[in-house]
């Protein structure tokens, strides 16, 4: 991400560094293009017959096997959409209407139109073959048809309408159509060429001769111009009454042409094929027509020079200036390269090459047999040949050049120089370099190295340290000579002395293969990174950080102020002073424009060059490989500036493909999906970058790099709009890009009414689940408390049948004893009294027994008002009972305990309150019962509400005890002068002794904790 950003900032900034380029430079060989080709090995379509691009970017591509778009990466058949195979899928024409519309002719009959994403046959259009077509500048569509009589039909508004004789027509086999800027058609007709003038409707025939298998074309100011089996040329106007120039030959192309098609470029090139041999090419084709002159050649580029096949027929040019050929092997491109092949030295060296950039601004070069001289703004020229093996090439002080190989080191110029070198004729040599006193260097590999002074005297120097291998050799600004070898440098000064420099170990870059001593600073090419030397410093650059950087074999820095870099990645191109800065703070971005084989550059770098890249004194930049010597202009860097249009290619969901999707809605419960898309930069596709966001998906955007789909999972139910934007090669980007809406309806589970359905099942079996628990809870507390119950019934029992039958039975014994003392006897008044006492006691019993057994009658309101009028309230405090809700009966204990804390809860109002007013609510609710109990007294005090009683009393305590034995919620609530509230509320399934609804879970939720 940081590299890509990087290299983008590198391409804005160098957009200012030259002035602007050509398409494809008229001044450049047609084999200086870069050429590129598609064969059914790469999924293109063979047999090609005819080309256009579409305004959306597309190249369509029309062939045996039917109609093709291709987006610069993939081929993509389009069929008719309503399938049908009736008649032969040759598509053998294609058209590009004003509109936009693409319409296709068929070679065995039938023409579709391409309209909306769709490929449809126009009604009535297959009685015959359809040849080729052109559109008028009025969206008329004129078709030629595979027949000699009637050989020519035109559509207006969609509607067709054949030429009839009354057309002045001739009858044949038509071989070119083309409709020119001012309205006229021009059509070419077995050795004949008639034109019908705009709003004519009759056909006249034109005083030229034409030649078998004519193709025609419009030049920029108009002109028409022809190809056939007569060469290519231009033809009078006819139309305007200009004759034909006498002795006007043309160019020679091909004289078996069958189908010859030829256009002019944005440059005014002319470009034609012939099916016979490949392409050619016209620079400036005005240039040598004159009249009189002989014939000239055009320039041709056939399978012998890369071309997929010599068979070529639709030629054209594509809104970014590129060249494409269809052929009966496949598809074939020619577009500008910056890095540019030199055509004038070999592209195959046994040994590899060399170069030299003198102080003249001539560029010398040699390959294993030859040597070059490049002038300023020229071609290299062959100097020297039959040589053997060239390895040093360098100019001494005089000016002159020494040229070394294996045999003799030779000094060229006026007088030449021979000087047998320092070792064997077997023993290699490497470089050379002169020093400040004018003496001649070698390294000498083995052997050391050697000098060769002013007198011609040679002296050889062993090798500084065991095995040491010298096969480079440079010289500094001071004039010093410099030798690398391993991880090491030895530098000799003009006095001898000898200095070894070493880059710190943490300085991990390898071995050192290119020197070059900047205006500033030396800096050194190695095997993982660049090195500069500063006085007797080293600072890098690491490709870890710089990868760019990777097995540097040339260096050059310019006057303009950039640097150029030769290495494993190819050439790398940026200004100096941002290099400067990067050394001195390598954690800085440096921003770069990277040129590799996707630019022309013919291999990758030779492993074993001393000055792989040199500047000639016209700028231009020498770059030798393993393929060949070629060279990049700085001023003339072919730059695409147009943004590429933006298309989505299909949407696949659950298997199903939808090409060209728009606003779509997809089937329920699709939530995966895939998304392809392209953007239509046709120059280097390799090269388009793209991002793309799904909104409600993707918080930002998603940096895809080169890939051109999208994968969306797990997607829910609602409206998505997805939108995607590209760059080109250059780093231009479209910023509008391309949008597709889509919408996912819900399946029935994946609607809200689904899921309140699954939520109120949850709530219903939660629901379920907690009624059954309480059931249980219910029946437990229940069956505790008739337990209890039956007890204390049983305790009562006993009581009744033993005690109290049998203090009644010795009360009887006991009076009719009484009865026998006289009645004036003090015995007797003393018995008498305690009988009265043993009434008392056997009463209190008996009430006792009736409260364990429980059987009291009534409803609890009445139980209470009973116990008011009882304690005798009135008239002093003024009671009041209500009753909500149906009384139902209760359970005995409940009743007794709720009986003992009304008791209580009336007492303390009337011995602590000093209320007047006392209200009492009894709440017979479906899910419990409820007793509040409210006076309007003087309260309690706050410490008495915290700690929930009051010191030395046990009553409020008691209340308490008593209502957590029924599993009553026991609430007291009052301030100071407000009076008192207590409230009792006793779950439905506890207070009832036929219990009915079940509680809400809130109301039942202390009766749940308390039983857990």
């Amino acid at each position: 991400m940081k590299t890509a950003a990087r290299l983008l900032l590198a391409i804005v900034l160098l957009l200012n560094l030259g002035g602007p380029a050509l398409a494809l430079d008229p001044a450049r060989s047609i084999l200086q293009f870069k050429h590129t080709s598609w064969t059914a090995e790469d999924g293109a379509p063979t047999n090609v017959w005819a080309l256009a691009q579409t305004p959306d970017g597309y190249l369509w591509l029309g062939a045996a096997s039917g109609l093709y778009r291709f987006d610069g990466v993939t081929f993509e058949a389009v069929p008719l959409a309503d399938d049908d195979y009736s008649h032969s899928q040759h598509v053998n024409a294609l058209v590009v209407t004003a509109s936009g519309e693409l319409w296709a002719g068929y070679r065995r009959g039938g023409i579709a139109v391409f309209r909306d994403g769709k490929l449809r046959e126009l009604p009535s259009t297959d009685r015959d073959g359809v040849l080729t077509m052109t559109a008028a500048p009025d969206g008329t569509v004129w078709a030629a048809l595979n027949s000699i009589q009637h050989n020519l039909a035109r559509f207006v508004g969609g509607k067709r309408q054949d030429i009839d004789p009354s057309w002045n027509l001739p009858e044949g086999y038509i071989m070119d159509l083309k409709a020119a800027r001012d309205g006229t058609l021009w059509v070419a007709i077995d050795g004949s060429l008639s034109f019908l003038r705009r709003g004519a409707r009759r056909f006249e025939r034109a005083d030229v001769v034409m030649g078998a298998g004519a193709g025609l074309a419009e030049d920029a100011g108009g002109r028409l111009w022809v190809s056939d089996s007569l060469g290519a040329r231009p033809l009078p106007n006819v139309a305007k009454g200009e004759k034909a120039k006498p002795g006007m030959a043309g160019y020679a192309v091909s004289d078996s042409a069958r189908y010859a098609r030829i256009l002019f470029d944005r440059d005014g090139a002319l470009w034609g094929t012939t099916f016979s041999t490949g392409v050619f090419r016209v620079a400036r084709p005005d240039a040598a027509l004159t009249a009189g002159a002989s014939r000239p050649h055009a320039e041709t580029y056939e399978a012998k020079d890369g071309l997929s096949s010599n068979k070529a027929v639709p030629i054209l040019e594509d809104r970014e200036g590129n060249i494409w050929i269809g052929a009966s092997a496949g598809l074939d491109r020619l577009r500008a390269a910056n890095v540019v092949v030199e055509p004038g030295i070999a592209r195959s060296s046994r040994f590899g090459y060399m170069q030299f950039a003198d102080r003249d601004g001539a560029v010398w070069a040699a390959d294993s047999d030859s040597v070059y001289q490049a002038l300023p703004g020229q071609a290299p020229k062959r100097v020297r040949d039959r040589l053997d093996n060239p390895t040093a090439l360098c100019q001494d002080k005089a000016g002159a050049m020494w040229l070394g190989s294996s045999d003799a080191l030779t000094r060229l110029g006026t007088p030449p120089r021979t000087v047998a070198p320092p070792v064997p004729p077997a023993s290699p040599y490497f470089g050379c370099v002169i020093d400040g006193r004018g003496d001649l260097w070698l390294a000498l590999f083995a052997t050391g190295y050697g000098r060769l002074d002013a007198q011609g005297r040679w002296t050889v120097f062993p090798p500084l340290a065991p095995e040491a291998v010298y096969n480079n050799i440079g010289i500094d600004r001071e004039g010093r000579v410099l030798l690398p070898r391993a991880r090491a440098l030895t530098r000799l000064a003009a006095d001898g002395a000898v200095q070894t420099l070493r880059p710190p170990p943490k300085l991990a870059v390898g071995g050192m293969r290119a020197f070059y001593q900047g205006p500033k600073d030396f800096l050194i090419g190695c095997e993982f990174g660049l090195l500069r030397l500063t006085g007797d410093r080293f600072q890098a650059l690491q490709v870890a950080r710089f990868p760019w950087a990777r097995g540097v074999q040339g260096i050059v820095q310019t006057p303009e102020g950039e640097t150029w870099i030769l290495g494993a990645l190819g050439v790398v191109q940026m200004r100096t002073q941002d290099l400067d800065r990067a050394f001195d703070d390598p954690a800085r971005p440096l921003d770069y424009r990277l040129f590799n084989m996707k630019d022309g550059l013919p291999g990758p770098p030779q492993q074993n060059g001393a000055r792989d890249v040199v500047r000639g004194g016209d700028g231009r930049i020498w770059l030798l490989t393993l393929e060949g010597v070629a060279w990049i202009d700085p001023a003339r860097i072919a730059r695409n500036a147009l943004p590429p249009p933006v298309s989505i290619r299909a949407l696949t969901v659950n298997g199903q493909v939808r090409r060209d999707p728009r606003d779509l809605v997809l089937p329920k419960g699709a939530s995966k999906l895939q998304i392809d898309y392209t953007a239509l930069s046709l120059s280097i596709p390799e090269r388009v970058r793209f991002r793309y966001r799904l909104e409600g998906v993707d918080k930002d955007w998603v940096e895809a790099g080169g890939r051109r789909q999208a994968f969306y999972t797990n997607l829910k139910p609602g409206r998505y709009r997805f939108q995607v934007l590209a760059a080109n090669n250059d780093g231009v980007w479209n910023d509008r890009g391309a949008v597709l809406t889509f919408q996912i309806s819900p399946t029935f589970v994946q609607t809200n009414l689904f899921r309140a359905l699954c939520a109120l099942a949850v709530i219903g079996l939660l629901w379920g689940l907690y009624a059954l628990r309480l059931r249980q809870m219910s029946d437990r507390i229940h069956g505790r408390l008739q337990d209890r119950m039956a007890e204390r019934e049983r305790i009562a029992r006993e009581l009744h049948d033993t005690l109290l039958q049998g203090v009644q039975g010795l009360m009887l014994r006991l009076q009719s004893v009484v009865d026998q003392i006289p009645a004036d006897q003090p015995a007797r008044q003393a018995l008498e009294s305690a009988l009265d006492r043993a009434d008392d006691v056997i009463v209190e019993g008996r009430d006792r027994v009736r409260s364990l057994r429980a059987d009291r009658a009534g409803d609890l309101h009445e139980i209470l008002a009973e116990q008011a009028e009882r304690l005798g309230l009135e008239p002093a405090i003024k009671v009041r009972l209500v009753v909500e809700g149906t009384p139902r009966r209760l359970h005995p204990l409940v009743c007794e305990e709720i009986e003992r804390i009304a008791s209580e809860a009336l007492f303390n109002t009337q011995r602590h309150a000093q209320a007047r007013n006392v209200e009492i609510t009894v709440g017979y609710g479906s899910g419990a019962l409820t007793v509040l109990f409210r006076d309007d007294g003087v309260g309690l005090d706050q410490a008495v509400l915290d700690s929930g009683r009051r010191e030395g009393h046990f009553g409020l305590t008691g209340m308490g005890e008593r209502a957590r034995k029924i599993q009553a919620e026991f609430e007291l609530r009052s301030r100071p002068g407000a009076g008192t509230e207590i409230e009792l509320t006793v779950p439905g399934g506890v207070a009832y002794l036929s219990p009915g609804r079940r509680a809400w879970p809130s109301l039942r939720r202390r009766a749940l904790t308390s039983e857990t």
